[in-house]
């Protein structure tokens, strides 16, 4: 049942979660307005192609002028989410497409805009892990930096493409700098934008091949119809279960993340993977190294010879 009265909208959308304008609320009813409009967008009720109701339509639905109305529409036409047609209406962009720059403005300039944008996930935490009272964890980065490792590995076992497994592994959160990280509970409550939706805006104002690029993969991941894609969600799966069992060694009980991420997991690689990482020493790697190499790293640093911490009181559980 819609919140707003159907009969105002169109029958083709018939039941639009768009808030009616709020007396309480500060913004102009315009602004109001292009907000509700553009939510609906983001969050996939009005999919590229769509069109939107008429200006009297719209005005009648939100209790406003039709000239309220337009200037409401012009903005999320300067925006780059919708365009009009003459004689025939307003349509949803098929793809986000900001002002082109200025001849004085670097081309490349929105590749430079994302790729900033995409460094504030080096500050953006994995939520979840705030649940287990980790007080600070691993960044989204992080994530998926190591989560393009693994892809690489399961690639290579199920005979796919590498290279797109890693890019895919690479940008599978790139959204979340917009909508940050939804943790399991706030997820029951949260609605955000799909991440196609996002990435569309992100790369609105890039040249139109670059930004095909970076479209393409993120509705590949989300997808999840390729080889490709599968051992992504799988590398991502296996990225959570390497640092789950980084934390059980600190002391966190990580049992509910362990079985969640090898229940989710698609390929016969990944779980071979997975079993091989429930049986391993997160620090063999560095204390098998110093059980062989006595000699302290070049340039003097280090332990001196035969002092090489024991890895394995390094990290004493909590009780």
């Amino acid at each position: 049942m819609c919140q707003n009265d159907p009969a105002y909208l169109p029958r083709q959308i018939p039941c639009l979660n768009m808030q009616p304008v709020d007396p309480a609320d500060k913004r102009q009813p315009n602004v109001q307005i292009a907000a509700s409009i553009r939510a609906a967008i983001l969050n996939g009720e009005l999919e590229p192609g769509a069109q939107l109701p008429t200006g009297h339509e719209l005005a009648r639905f939100f209790g406003v002028s039709r000239m309220t109305v337009q200037t409401a529409i012009r903005s999320l036409r300067e925006e780059g989410f919708v365009r009009s047609r003459t004689g025939s209406g307003v349509y949803v962009r098929d793809q986000a497409s900001l002002p082109a720059p200025s001849e004085r403005d670097q081309v490349l300039s929105g590749v430079a805009a994302f790729l900033f944008e995409l460094g504030h996930l080096k500050n953006l935490s994995r939520a979840g892990w705030l649940l287990l009272g980790i007080a600070q964890p691993e960044t989204v980065a992080g994530h998926c930096f190591r989560a393009g490792a693994v892809g690489i590995a399961l690639a290579a076992l199920e005979g796919a493409d590498a290279g797109r497994t890693a890019a895919l592994c690479i940008l599978h959160h790139s959204h979340q700098t917009r909508t940050g990280d939804i943790h399991p509970v706030m997820r029951a409550y949260v609605t955000t934008a799909v991440p196609q939706a996002v990435t569309a805006h992100q790369t609105a104002a890039m040249p139109s091949a670059v930004a095909k690029i970076f479209q393409d993969l993120v509705a590949e991941y989300e997808a999840g119809q390729t080889l490709e894609s599968r051992l992504a969600r799988d590398a991502c799966q296996i990225e959570a279960l390497l640092q789950a069992t980084e934390y059980q060694v600190q002391g966190h009980d990580i049992q509910t993340w362990r079985e969640s991420s090898t229940a989710a997991l698609q390929t016969g690689s990944a779980r071979q993977l997975a079993r091989a990482i429930g049986s391993a020493d997160p620090y063999h790697w560095w204390s098998a190294f110093t059980a062989s190499h006595h000699e302290p790293p070049a340039g003097g640093h280090g332990p001196a010879r035969g002092r090489w911490p024991d890895p394995a009181r390094q990290q004493k559980p909590r009780h």
